[in-house]
């Protein structure tokens, strides 16, 4: 079944089926291992932007920066050999397209700069 879901949607799934919560803050291996999988299917999937990515992660209270997201995703693939649970996990997700979550950012962030410059026009001739 293809998917479209957000990046809460994924990461709550994966914290479901794997049973552990990628947003505490410390250094187990089972989180850590997760976390890279999220990391993975952010950039790989959903073509997200490594800022992007770091500010998902601290905006749900887990402490991130953009180098550490980058050695998660670079270490996904080590991780997959020793956890089979990675790959199974992975493969549960499917994706519709390859617009990516900058796109989508890109396209709301135009929208809402059409929204504000319509209103300042509007502003600018009821003061004529």
């Amino acid at each position: 079944m293809k998917e479209n879901l957000k990046p809460i949607e994924i990461a709550n799934r994966i914290i479901k089926e794997s049973g552990v919560n990628i947003f505490e803050n410390n250094r187990r291996k089972n989180q850590i291992e997760f976390r890279s999988l999220l990391c993975y299917l952010f950039r790989k999937k959903l073509n997200m932007r490594w800022t992007n990515i770091c500010k998902f992660f601290v905006d749900n209270n887990k402490s991130m920066t953009h180098a550490s997201c980058i050695h998660a995703f670079n270490n996904y693939q080590m991780y997959q050999k020793t956890n089979k649970r990675l790959k199974e996990i992975e493969n549960l997700f499917s994706f519709k397209s390859n617009l990516s979550i900058d796109e989508i950012d890109r396209v709301h962030y135009l929208e809402n700069k059409c929204k504000l410059l319509e209103s300042k026009l509007i502003n600018c001739k009821n003061s004529l």
